[in-house]
């Protein structure tokens, strides 16, 4: 039988209908067997996730700095080695947007007539989180603007990730070492999984200081932040 239930910091907690029902046992005293239901947002979750590639992405730089060699084999172990957990900072800042855009979508009065526009127009999924994020924070143009330049490339990165193409594209180059390579080896490197996961957490923070006055979104948001600083991603500002 269980004992109790794990709690965690921004859960949101409630009891579904006809689960704290109230009736009486044999000596006529009220009985109550409430079943808690829970409900416990990813987006902390995938946060987190992309916090701790992000770690791993940061000791495979440095072993290209201190081990970098005319070595092809080396060359390609080095840089696969970081490619792999950067490209996964991408991937869970991508769907930890998601979430927030799934998150808000229902406070944002979009009717079902937008929604199949957008599907008819082939609205990118970037341009559907800006408008939602707009709707519900009334965001300034210049603010707007920078939510936007942050969330355009980490969601047609994550979507270059998770959907791949073969098509051929001009190899580059990066600025740590002096070879060119494919573009994903530029693109999913520490220095830009760094910046992406700096800004969607800043974007996040930036929601909860500037509250909407909606109960239903404020919390939402403060939740989120309450469950990163239980996972030690963020330190709130006393």
């Amino acid at each position: 039988m269980a004992n109790g239930v794990l709690i965690f910091q921004g859960m949101k907690l409630g009891f579904l209908p006809g689960d704290s029902p109230i009736s009486l046992n044999e000596d006529g005293e009220n009985s109550t067997k409430a079943i808690l239901s829970t409900a416990y947002n990813v987006i902390p979750i995938w946060l987190k996730a992309a916090h701790d590639h992000l770690k791993q992405s940061k000791l495979a730089s440095e072993k290209i700095i201190e081990d970098w060699s005319e070595n092809p084999e080396l060359q390609k172990e080095l840089l696969v080695r970081e490619l792999i957990p950067s490209i996964q900072v991408f991937v869970s800042c991508g769907i930890a947007l998601d979430a927030l855009y799934d998150t808000l979508r229902p406070h944002a009065k979009i009717s079902q007539q937008e929604i199949q526009a957008w599907k008819n127009r082939g609205t990118s999924r970037e341009k559907q989180i800006i408008e939602v994020i707009r709707r519900t924070f009334k965001l300034k143009n210049d603010i707007l603007k920078n939510f936007s330049d942050c969330i355009v490339p980490i969601i047609k990165y994550r979507n270059k990730a998770v959907h791949p193409s073969l098509e051929l594209e001009n190899a580059c180059m990066r600025p740590d070492i002096r070879i060119a390579v494919d573009w994903k080896f530029s693109v999913y490197c520490y220095s830009n999984a760094e910046r992406i996961l700096t800004n969607t957490i800043n974007m996040i923070v930036y929601l909860y200081d500037h509250k909407t006055g909606t109960s239903e979104i404020d919390e939402s948001i403060s939740n989120i932040i309450d469950a990163l600083e239980e996972l030690n991603i963020v330190q709130r500002r006393l």
